[in-house]
């Protein structure tokens, strides 16, 4: 307390006040008569020298204070703050750059030989981009170069050039986490006047399985496997990153739910999808995904079709199935040079399984195939002529269509 009312005095002193300084100093002290004597550049670095302590002295003074979970909150936000950074996205019209939207990133990778960060931001943040800039807390903007990005997860890589040193995130293992513990969101809501926003929530679910239609063509493209958190998030968040509270990245936040109804229910990315994504981002701007190779139809929606077109509904052919089987996935036909090509599998056949998870519906076998990697060896169990068939076979990559 004695060094705080120390450091304030001078501090006054220096800002113009005067007042009397009864307590004794050394002789190295700064004093009112040698201030005169230096020059404005070296009276302006004692100032931010004495101002920097004693933001520091009232700092300490202050979190004295507070609880250990407060302090480990805070350090948290210190390590990662200038790790998350603006991204804006912008569209060229009439040769003219227009800044068309804004979202969060954040810096994962730092190249010391460059001056080159990587960041993680979401693909619908720089999406249809004509050019991309890292915007900083003083919003200054920095050109930004697209290395790969990917609709289906939502995730993208961009990086960029700069002198200035920027902290690196230390990314968490997501299987670790565990529902209830602290969930800290930085990001940039409703664009940059509230740029570096903090909010704080508890993880409230572990690999919730949204289903994710990127191409809006109505169809399920891909089932995505997210973490569930109650930290306020808006748009202007997509992109920023999700902590924990010793400070690690846990997750990208990328949709929340938005309903009269509904309060706080957002969603992030887990840890462990970004690693591998940005990985093959980084690797070949793109990420390979493994296809089955077969088109088939799900039992129960057959059998739906087929009541339907008894009673009348609609005219079409029913299609014959087995007595007794009413889940699975029904292989009508096989896609030449795919997974299911030369494996054993047949059209005709209905997959029960796969590897041990059971099979209800066809969403259930792509929720399967969403969550592998190409070269993953999977067994398929398939009904056959009153048998249960395993076929194992090696996944490869999904054709570009």
């Amino acid at each position: 307390m004695k060094k705080l009312f120390l450091v304030i005095t001078i501090a006054l002193i220096l800002t113009g006040c005067s007042i009397p300084i009864e307590t004794e100093v050394s002789s190295n002290t700064t004093t009112t008569d040698n201030l005169a004597q230096l020059s404005e550049e070296d009276l302006n670095n004692i100032k931010q020298q004495i101002m920097d302590e004693l933001r520091q002295e009232i700092q300490n003074e202050y979190s004295q204070h507070l609880t250990e979970t407060e302090i480990m909150i805070i350090n948290s936000v210190k390590a990662n703050a200038r790790a998350v950074l603006g991204v804006s996205n912008f569209k060229l019209t009439e040769d003219v750059y227009n800044e068309a939207s804004s979202g969060s990133g954040v810096i994962y990778k730092h190249t010391l030989d460059k001056n080159e960060y990587y960041m993680i931001t979401n693909e619908h943040v720089v999406k249809d981009a004509d050019k991309l800039s890292v915007v900083l807390a003083d919003n200054t903007y920095i050109d930004a170069e697209l290395i790969g990005a990917d609709a289906i997860t939502d995730l993208a890589v961009i990086k960029f050039t700069s002198s200035v040193s920027f902290p690196v995130v230390e990314i968490a293992d997501s299987d670790e986490l565990q529902i209830g513990q602290f969930a800290i969101a930085i990001g940039n809501p409703l664009g940059y006047e509230y740029y570096g926003s903090v909010t704080s929530g508890i993880v409230s679910g572990l690999s919730r399985d949204m289903a994710i239609d990127y191409d809006e063509d109505h169809v399920i493209d891909w089932y995505a496997t997210l973490i569930q958190h109650d930290a306020a998030i808006s748009p202007g968040n997509s992109g920023g990153g999700l902590f924990d509270i010793s400070g690690k990245l846990i997750g990208i936040n990328n949709m929340k739910i938005v309903e009269n109804t509904v309060s706080n229910i957002g969603f992030a990315i887990p840890s462990n999808t970004v690693k591998y994504i940005i990985n093959q981002l980084e690797l070949n701007g793109e990420v390979e995904r493994p296809s089955l190779g077969i088109i088939g139809s799900g039992v129960a929606n057959i059998i739906q079709n087929n009541n339907n077109i008894e009673a009348g509904v609609y005219v079409g052919e029913i299609v014959e199935l087995p007595e007794g089987i009413t889940t699975g996935v029904l292989v009508s036909s096989i896609v030449d040079n795919s997974s299911a090509s030369n494996s054993g599998l047949q059209e005709g056949d209905i997959i029960l399984k796969y590897n041990d998870v059971e099979i209800i519906t066809f969403d259930d076998l792509r929720l399967q195939l969403a969550n592998a990697k190409v070269g993953d060896q999977v067994t398929l169990t398939v009904y056959r002529n009153g048998d249960s068939i395993p076929i194992t076979l090696t996944l490869k990559q999904r054709p570009n269509v």
